[in-house]
């Protein structure tokens, strides 16, 4: 899996378990939602700061966001 894939994925999936529309997340990151759009779609990778405004909304630390992956990996 790609690093762009991994990152959309998990940001549909927390977005899902946070209950916030990737509308909101717009909103609350003050992200373009085509920025956003082209993210969650794989088509870019978030720079750092972005990266960061999106977890900080998500309720999670940049290393909670990677660790969801060894767990799922491990499964």
């Amino acid at each position: 899996m790609q690093i762009e894939e991994y990152i959309a994925g998990n940001i549909k999936d927390l977005c899902k378990k946070r209950h916030v529309s990737k509308y909101r997340l717009a909103q609350l990151t003050g992200i373009a939602q085509s920025s956003l759009g082209r993210i969650i779609a794989n088509e870019s990778t978030p720079s750092l700061q972005t990266f960061e405004k999106i977890c900080s909304v998500l309720d999670v630390t940049l290393s909670q966001f990677f660790q969801d992956e060894k767990k799922s990996s491990d499964g």
